[in-house]
């Protein structure tokens, strides 16, 4: 057993640095005080999305025309499914599946549905996986059927989108192009590409934009939702570990195959924690609505550790709910713990698509 030895808290969500207005300017002293109302809240937000984005390294010049394609549309009784494509950044365009309820009458919320570790990528998402565990991960599939529009498309090193003569998620050749920048900041700026592409979309509500996602999808919608508030609701399922509780925080930063936060690495190696940890994430998504899906027994922990983390997941979960009471929207986060293993089970999906509907479908 490798649990911690001493009690791990995330009390640290609400310290913020104050003290006389010309403070900043190193002309008084300063002292660390609790985080008492909103507007201090908010200070502290930009201040972590500041700090995140210097993890995610230098973000080339990207700037290009959409320009999407429809490339085919087949009718699947209960939905459509287009073949659509669109461009991510000069030269390089993504193909994705745009899956529509019929009859769709008006606008349709809209979910992006990011996939998990999976060389299938997409195409688990939408149903084309026939194992349990591949119809468990068939959320773009599911939420169509609940009359959401739905968007699947391949994470970078998977799918379609795997390097040639490469592994799925193997990282390599994306460093060639872009040393300074991150395999984390190229998923959230597809992401935004994808947020671009739906609202383009006739048949979407622009304003009722979300995203699912499960493993390294659920990362993904936790990232993307802290840095750009045009998606409106989340969900996560198995999608991030925070740092002080890792194994192995290298996970964040490995030095092969998916390299996800290189900047991260000195952290690692120092055991200093991370500059923004998971209850920081989540909580500058507030106060628009988030559900974390975690299981207990993953992250390298088994069964017979549940207990010992329970406490830290449950104070990680109850800071991160004391930002959203503060910003006056209590009901906006939930935090749902399992112990069922690295998976997207009927009841941990059955509470994810009713907190979707609550969030995203018009109040009867």
């Amino acid at each position: 057993m490798n649990t911690p030895k001493t009690p791990v808290t995330f009390d640290d969500l609400f310290d913020i640095r104050a003290g006389a207005p010309d403070m900043t300017m190193g002309l008084s002293p300063t002292r660390i005080e609790r985080i008492d109302d909103a507007g201090r809240w908010q200070r502290k937000a930009a201040a972590l999305r500041e700090l995140f984005v210097q993890t995610l390294g230098v973000e080339p010049p990207l700037d290009c025309e959409l320009a999407p394609e429809v490339h085919d549309e087949v009718d699947c009784g209960s939905y459509r499914k287009r073949r659509v494509s669109y461009q991510v950044e000069p030269g390089e365009r993504v193909t994705a599946w745009l899956l529509l309820p019929k009859p769709c009458p008006g606008k349709r919320p809209a979910m992006i549905c990011i996939h998990p570790t999976t060389a299938l990528g997409k195409e688990q998402t939408i149903g084309n996986e026939a194992t349990p565990n591949g119809q468990d991960r068939a959320y773009a599939l599911h939420l169509v059927e609940r009359g959401y529009v739905t968007l699947a498309y391949d994470l970078l090193s998977a799918g379609e989108r795997c390097y040639p003569g490469c592994r799925a998620f193997d990282t390599a050749p994306f460093y060639v192009k872009h040393p300074a920048w991150s395999a984390r900041g190229k998923d959230i700026w597809d992401f935004r590409r994808a947020i671009d592409f739906l609202q383009a979309v006739p048949e979407v509500d622009a304003d009722r934009i979300g995203s699912i996602g499960h493993s390294q999808g659920g990362g993904i919608t936790i990232d993307a939702m802290g840095l750009d508030e045009r998606i409106k609701v989340g969900v996560s399922s198995c999608g991030q570990w925070p740092a002080r509780l890792s194994k192995n925080p290298f996970h964040h930063a490995r030095t092969g195959w998916w390299v996800g936060r290189p900047l991260l690495r000195p952290y690692c190696w120092t055991g200093k924690p991370f500059p923004v940890d998971l209850h920081e994430l989540l909580a500058m998504i507030a106060p628009r609505p988030i559900m974390a899906i975690t299981a207990l027994n993953d992250g390298g922990y088994g069964l017979d550790e549940v207990e010992a983390l329970r406490p830290a997941w449950s104070n990680l979960a109850g800071n991160v709910a004391a930002v959203y009471a503060l910003m006056g929207a209590e009901d906006h986060f939930q935090s749902l713990l399992h112990t069922l293993g690295h998976g997207f089970l009927r009841e941990q999906r059955d509470a994810a698509y009713a907190f979707l509907d609550a969030h995203l479908k018009p109040k009867a």
